[in-house]
């Protein structure tokens, strides 16, 4: 018989947790802001489309996760990415939703067609 399998199951609440960090879509937004490089609170709000404080709020979780690192400069604050693979992960998710859009979309020309 088959011995199951082991899993670390601190590793996998660690990567739960990563996977909830960045399942809000304003952060999922900053990320691909910081994909260029570093930026300003205010460059990262601006672009993200919200004010200042939210934008420092999601930028604190963000960093308490460990995704992006902060540089104080004076009064301004500038983040970036701790990891290039992080935009990379997130190329890979949004590479599953297309292809599960587009499954989606030909049951519904089949459907429709029947």
């Amino acid at each position: 018989m088959k011995e199951p399998m082991k899993y670390d199951i601190e590793l996998y609440r660690i990567k739960a947790e990563l996977c909830k960090t960045l399942s809000d879509p304003k952060r999922q937004m900053m990320i691909s802001e910081l994909r260029s490089g570093e930026k300003s609170v205010g460059d990262i709000a601006e672009a993200v489309g919200i004010a200042q404080p939210a934008a420092s709020h999601h930028l604190a979780i963000l960093r308490e996760r460990g995704v992006v690192e902060a540089r104080r400069d004076g009064a301004s604050v500038y983040y970036s990415l701790t990891d290039d693979m992080i935009g990379v992960a997130c190329d890979l998710v949004h590479q599953v939703l297309l292809r599960q859009l587009q499954r989606n979309r030909k049951m519904a020309d089949k459907i429709a067609g029947s």
